[in-house]
């Protein structure tokens, strides 16, 4: 997930890469949450499977990507990205 137009647009051409474009996440928790609902909507993922997750800390600075994340899908009346 990228603000950035021009990013989603590159990342588009890389395999195993699925990016959209959307409003920047407002902290690392939502981040988490949006990302695993856009997986379980596109139906990339299934409750209780697990997604990777890279990130930038902080938002916003390009050339930052420093987290990797493994998060598990839950249903959307559950809270995503908790660890199991």
């Amino acid at each position: 997930m990228t603000p950035d137009r021009g990013t989603a647009r590159r990342l588009a051409l890389v395999w195993g890469v699925h990016c959209v474009h959307t409003d920047d996440a407002t902290g690392f928790t939502d981040m988490v949450e949006r990302a695993c609902a856009q997986a379980l909507d596109a139906g990339h993922a299934a409750p209780g499977e697990r997604i990777v997750i890279t990130a930038g800390v902080p938002f916003g600075t390009p050339g930052t990507t420093n987290v990797l994340r493994i998060a598990r899908v839950q249903r959307s009346e559950e809270k995503s990205g908790t660890r199991a």
